[in-house]
């Protein structure tokens, strides 16, 4: 087995799942209501065109926070910020059809999934903990968001085509068309959204409008089955309204431009090469007079900001594959990070002097060298040995101060994991254990709090994380489990205008279960937790989310369908006031519990159309995540904008979406 590094196929030929009457093609779409499953060690993957309840937003985030483990900061009704296991920001990697992706903004009113529009990708990949270094060096999880080539075999044409209405005037519509041949293809993907402000369970209107659409191409050549040779451009636009900003995001534009080239099979040995080059821009603008009409009492703001981002790069792998039962790879990245900015004074904006008139300003640069080396061994049909290394130097400058600042770093990040399939108590199951080591320089986000060497050269952050589990699936029932425990030397917490370093511990770990009670039936649930430390100053580490867990009741015959969902989170009082992370540190309140119940129903009158509806947060409960926004305002009466402590979640919600596929 050559493809050793996930467990999945090994299991399912294990403990092979019965067929049941009830049992639906592959082809057909599920609607995913409690959580995505793991199918190998601390692997999570998912189409994210498949229907979800509850609903999601219309963007990356959203999505994410159905897999146990996942929060989302959210500041309206779009541009969440995604958390796993309470880290965020740099410590969690986001990629886009293997590109690396960022923000601009330094508030992070445009996190790296607000670019991401999931109908536009055909798989989800998440990695939880230090367990690859193929991705990324310095992050405690990976998310991998992929197209796929369309994979022709003669002349024709593939199209998927859906579209999405719900409460709050919520409307979403995506097209994707596919034309090729064996020898090549073109993809076109474009997609559309947009919502008005909704309401709370209270029947408070948060301002939250938004829009977003975005055009994709794709164009392929493939000489033979083994060659790729790939062009991709991306263009996206945007503004979201946002009820726990002083500032509304009046301009959110990406363009993307990636050339793939890949060949497989070309010896035995030499199994595959790899080369990629991109080119990430976003250019986001925020001002707090296009969308909100109340800004009395902004004299010491700025007007207007405009920052970029700009990302480029070239990636690089081989895997080779000496004998049957070992894979290695190696690879090289470079990366080049360039950000600037520009500001448009309150006095500038009512003088009629547009932003435009103030050139843009360097801030800070990073230029990054990897290499990195990952092995995966089978020992034996039931056992599996998978390790890697990754050498990193990051050089950043800081180019608004005088003199400029330079500071360089080379990191260290490595992992080894064990996985062995045995019965556990009679049931067959594949245990794992994974140890990982990150270094991880300080990111734009921390050292830009001040422009003084002080954050600037806030020390490498260091984590020895340990993750052990277990997959299991026999007759009805399925499950998976991970227990984590993760200390950090010089873990950096951020403040308003400030940073520091302290030591900190997390432990904790997520849990899930699926009984098939009925042929169509299903009973599945869902358990997250995860505590931290300031071991410092004997302090709770800021930002922790709380116990969250989830149960749902499934019904799928393969044409009818439905199920009803309850999530429940526990309060949150362990907190560290004024500290926090990247995504948001005036989040200094304790939380309340709370239960949502929601539900769905849906119809596949063919196998190629799924038509599905549903209504969230049924009994119109007023909730807010722990993570979350603030809405508190010092300088005037913006109480139509925010909820002066938190931005609170969406009340009862209608939704119907409708998808077609051939």
């Amino acid at each position: 087995m050559k493809r050793a590094l996930f467990a999945s196929a090994a299991l399912a030929a294990l403990v092979p799942m019965p067929g049941h009457a009830g049992d639906k093609p592959a082809t057909l779409d599920e609607v995913i209501v409690t959580a995505p499953r793991m199918e190998a060690p601390m692997v999570i993957e998912t189409d994210p065109r498949n229907p979800r309840s509850p609903v999601p937003p219309a963007d990356g985030a959203g999505y994410l926070k159905n897999i146990p483990g996942f929060n989302v900061v959210r500041q309206g009704s779009v541009d969440g910020d995604p958390v796993l296991r309470g880290q965020g920001g740099s410590r969690l990697d986001i990629l886009l059809d293997g590109t690396p992706l960022l923000g601009g903004c330094p508030h992070r009113m445009d996190p790296p999934t607000s670019y991401i529009f999931p109908d536009s990708f055909d798989r989800l990949t998440v990695l939880k903990g230090p367990q690859s270094v193929v991705h990324g060096g310095g992050a405690l999880g990976s998310v991998l968001i992929e197209r796929q080539p369309p994979g022709f075999k003669d002349w024709g044409v593939k199209a998927n085509a859906s579209a999405l209405y719900g409460s709050f005037d919520r409307n979403d519509e995506m097209v994707d068309l596919a034309a090729g041949a064996s020898r090549g293809f073109l993809r076109m993907i474009g997609t559309h959204s947009s919502g008005g402000d909704y309401k709370d369970g209270n029947g408070s209107s948060l301002h939250s409008d938004y829009w977003r659409h975005s055009g994709t191409a794709l164009l392929g050549w493939t000489p033979d089955p083994d060659t790729l040779i790939q062009v991709g451009i991306d263009r996206s636009q945007g503004q979201a309204a946002m009820p726990g900003k002083m500032m509304d995001a009046t301009q959110l534009d990406r363009e993307g431009l990636s050339v793939l080239v890949s060949k497989e099979n070309i010896t035995p040995v030499l199994a595959k090469v790899k080369a990629q080059a991109y080119h990430n821009y976003v250019d986001h603008i925020m001002d707090i007079y296009s969308l909100r009409y109340n800004w009395g009492g902004m004299a010491t703001m700025n007007a207007a900001t405009q920052v970029d981002h700009l990302m480029e790069g070239v990636k690089t792998a081989v895997e080779l594959t000496p004998n049957d039962a070992t894979r290695l790879t190696f690879g090289v990245d470079y990366n080049h990070d360039d950000h600037s900015s520009r500001s448009q004074s309150l006095a500038a904006y009512r003088a009629g002097t547009g932003l435009d008139a103030t050139p843009r300003s360097r801030d800070i640069s990073f230029d990054t060298w990897s290499g990195y080396g990952e092995a995966a061994h089978d020992l034996s049909a039931t056992q599996r040995l998978a390790a890697g290394y990754r050498l990193t130097h990051v050089e950043a400058t800081r180019h608004n101060s005088y003199p400029n600042l330079n500071d360089t770093r080379l990191l260290n990040t490595g992992f080894g994991r064990y996985e062995h399939d045995l019965p556990v108590l009679g049931v067959p199951a594949t245990l794992f254990a994974n140890l990982g080591h990150v270094e991880r320089a300080p990111d734009y986000w921390e050292r830009n709090k001040t422009t003084t060497v002080t954050t600037f050269n806030l020390n490498t952050e260091k984590t020895e994380q340990a993750d052990v589990g277990a997959l299991f699936r026999q007759g009805p029932w399925r499950g998976a489990g991970t227990l984590f425990y993760a200390y950090t030397s010089d873990y950096i917490l951020v403040a308003s205008g400030t940073a520091k370093t302290i030591d900190a511990a997390r432990f904790g770990g997520e849990a899930e279960l699926e009984y098939r009670f009925l042929p169509s039936w299903s009973v599945e649930g869902t358990l997250a937790y995860t505590h931290g430390d300031n071991l410092s100053e004997d302090r709770p580490l800021a930002q922790t989310p709380p116990l969250e867990g989830s149960v749902a009741v499934k019904y799928d015959d393969g044409a009818w369908l439905g199920g009803l969902h309850l999530r429940a989170v526990s309060r949150q009082d362990r907190i560290d006031q004024g500290w926090g992370n990247i995504m948001s540190t005036d989040m200094t309140q304790h939380s309340k519990g709370f239960a949502v119940l929601s539900a769905n129903i849906g119809w596949r009158p063919l196998e190629a159309l799924t038509l599905t509806g549903g209504v969230d947060n049924i009994f119109d409960q007023t909730y807010a995540e722990h993570i979350s926004r603030t809405g508190i305002w010092t300088g005037g009466d913006l109480s139509q904008y925010n909820d002066n402590v938190r931005v609170n979640e969406p009340g009862r919600t209608f939704w119907m979406r409708g998808s077609v596929k051939f």
